[in-house]
């Protein structure tokens, strides 16, 4: 018989969305699945509509409980979740409908600890497709690498197929306000011993205002959500190099990457008197690749330019 799959739906304040998402886990060809959407303290009529579905469908497992963010709410599912395996999904996010059935195939059939699929960004004007992995299963080490490098293999925990035994007693810190993904994913990719990837995007990943990185509309961030980010990245980086010494682990990318978009968000939307308040983290930029390092040399003259004395970039680590 195949194994029950429990399905975790964080819920808050996503009411234009919810009836989607639901409808795409009642809609799944694969039977044996528990849906268990925790509500954490949506203001909305987020609330009313889980109610009205749990009612209807036995599937549902609802639940509602005080606003304690992300970490505290998936956390809250994994300790009510029965099933050999475990999905994440995002309440205003939906995915196809053999997605279950055909992780499920995968992992059984590769014997797996954690299954991937692709995944597409659904915008109101299109789109958009990140470069999807091959269908293949990937050496332990190797896994750990291309985690870093956040291309075929990323820090999303959606989009993933669990078993139960890995996840274990691992939970989710609620140190972090975002982010939490990127602390997850490292240890839970750090005890997977057969990881495997499918090529086919079976998620939906829907980008709209609100949304954690677009919550003050499309390419508006702040400042203290990017210097999280960072810092996410940097205890990635830790917990690799702890655990394998001599292996070369780098994030530089990511931290190229993060930095451009510190750095804009600081040209874009702080103001010169607030500058002194954030510093800017170092970078190796002499590592990064010719295109990269000019690319980073020209933001931060930008940055200068705008900011003068008045920003603040960290010195090298010792």
């Amino acid at each position: 018989m195949a194994g029950l799959v429990s399905v975790i739906v964080p819920v808050y304040n996503v009411e234009p969305y919810l009836p989607r998402c639901l409808d795409s886990l009642l809609d799944q060809t694969y039977e044996h699945i528990e849906i268990i959407v925790v509500n954490d303290g949506s203001t909305d009529g987020s609330g009313e509509i889980c109610r009205a579905y749990a009612q209807k469908h036995a599937q549902i497992a609802y639940h509602a409980k005080e606003n304690e963010g992300i970490s505290a709410t998936r956390n809250f599912g994994l300790e009510r979740a029965c099933g050999e395996y475990v999905m994440f999904v995002d309440s205003d996010d939906h995915i196809d409908a053999d997605m279950v059935s055909r992780m499920v195939d995968v992992m059984e059939r590769e014997q797996a600890d954690l299954v991937q699929c692709a995944y597409r960004m659904d915008y109101r004007f299109g789109v958009l497709r990140r470069k999807a992995p091959k269908d293949r299963a990937w050496d332990h080490i190797e896994a750990l690498h291309a985690l870093l490098r956040n291309r075929e293999v990323n820090n999303f925990v959606w989009a993933k197929l669990y078993r139960r035994t890995l996840i274990g007693d691992l939970r989710f810190s609620t140190d972090w306000k975002g982010f939490e993904d990127v602390c997850f994913s490292v240890q839970i990719f750090l005890r997977a011993k057969r990881f495997v990837t499918m090529h086919d995007r079976l998620y939906h990943y829907v980008q709209h205002r609100g949304s954690f990185m677009n919550r003050e509309g499309l390419l508006a961030l702040d400042m203290e959500m990017m210097l999280e980010m960072r810092a996410s990245f940097a205890f990635q980086e830790q917990m690799l190099r702890s655990a394998y010494p001599a292996e070369r682990f780098s994030n530089l990318r990511n931290y190229f990457n993060t930095d451009m978009m510190l750095i804009y968000t600081m040209i874009m939307f702080v103001k010169k008197a607030d500058a002194s308040h954030y510093e800017i983290p170092w970078l190796d930029a002499d590592a990064l690749p010719l295109y990269a390092r000019a690319a980073y040399r020209i933001w931060l003259g930008v940055a200068k330019m705008k900011f003068g004395r008045s920003l603040r970039i960290a010195a090298r680590p010792q």
